[in-house]
């Protein structure tokens, strides 16, 4: 008797489950009847690599349909046809943008739908045509991968042009490389050579600066000769003649001295330098006349007269 009763109730409950499968199957079923769908062909100019048959159908980012089909197109096998379906409530106008889009890391594909004004009629199929078709637009990640190949087969070309424009000079760089490190010892090596040509341009400045001064006495001299004073003009002659022959004698001994610097290292600041000892002598010489006139007859050379002599009373 209890046997029996445990039968009838597994049997109860097993009516049960079988009623309650099948009223949710007709629920869905009821469900999938009075929701209508639209369907487009959306034709895309390249790749689809990743997007499948059932794959994700988006607007704005919100499921609102799947991928039906995927198929080449027979008159032109560079574009790909995908059959998509959409709820009907899904604002598909005529100026909606269809892209292919990637989740994550995964590179699962999805075509997105975006855009579509308000004012914008909706977008039907044309007369002959068995659904409304949309052109993809291209988006970065088609661009990237088709544009990847080219840009790889360039990348490497340009590496190979590098290794044959470095085979083909790599014996000028080498050369310049050489030079480079023989200049760097030259100076180096001639460091003390050119402390010193400095140090003799130091003296020649200090030499012409005396020499200055002995002009300016010179000048102040010659004031006091028309007061009457010839023998202290004489005197500052005979002084600046002497400072510029030892100026003159300094420039000689620093140019010997200094020749091989000079040539190497200053060649152009100091070609001028032999114009100016030439300069300088043409100087020595002519003050060495004019103090030999103003020794023998100062009045003649400075009054343009000579000096009356008198007698002087005893």
């Amino acid at each position: 008797m209890e046997i029996r009763s445990n039968n009838v109730l597994i049997g109860s409950f097993a009516l049960v489950v079988v009623i309650a499968a099948f009223l949710f199957s007709f629920w869905v079923a009821r469900v999938q009847i009075n929701q209508t769908f639209d369907y487009y062909e959306v034709v895309f100019g390249g790749s689809v690599s990743g997007l499948t048959d059932g794959g994700s159908v988006q607007y704005n980012g919100i499921r609102v349909g799947k991928v039906m089909d995927l198929r080449l197109d027979e008159k032109d096998p560079s574009r790909v046809i995908a059959r998509i379906q959409t709820v009907s409530t899904t604002p598909v106008k005529t100026d909606t943008k269809v892209s292919l889009q990637f989740t994550g890391l995964t590179g699962v594909a999805l075509i997105q739908l975006e855009g579509g004004s308000q004012s914008a009629p909706r977008l039907v199929a044309k007369e002959g045509e068995d659904y409304a078709i949309i052109i993809a637009e291209p988006s970065a990640f088609q661009e990237l991968f088709s544009s990847a190949p080219a840009a790889l087969d360039n990348a490497n070309k340009l590496i190979i042009d590098l290794q044959k424009m470095v085979a083909q000079n790599q014996k000028n760089v080498a050369g310049i490389v050489k030079n480079v490190e023989t200049l760097t010892a030259e100076l180096a090596g001639s460091s003390t050579d050119i402390k010193q040509t400095l140090r003799n341009v130091n003296d020649i400045t200090r030499n012409v600066a005396r020499a200055s001064d002995s002009l300016e006495r010179l000048a102040k001299t010659s004031e006091t000769l028309l007061a009457g004073d010839v023998s202290g003009v004489i005197y500052e002659a005979r002084r600046a003649v002497k400072s510029y022959r030892e100026l003159g004698d300094q420039l000689t001994q620093i140019m010997t001295d200094n020749r091989a610097s000079i040539d190497s290292f200053a060649r152009d600041g100091l070609g001028e330098v032999p114009l100016l000892l030439e300069d300088t002598r043409k100087l020595i010489d002519t003050l060495e006349r004019i103090a030999k006139t103003a020794e023998d007859n100062p009045g003649q050379y400075l009054l343009g007269k000579d000096v009356v002599e008198y007698d002087v009373p005893r």
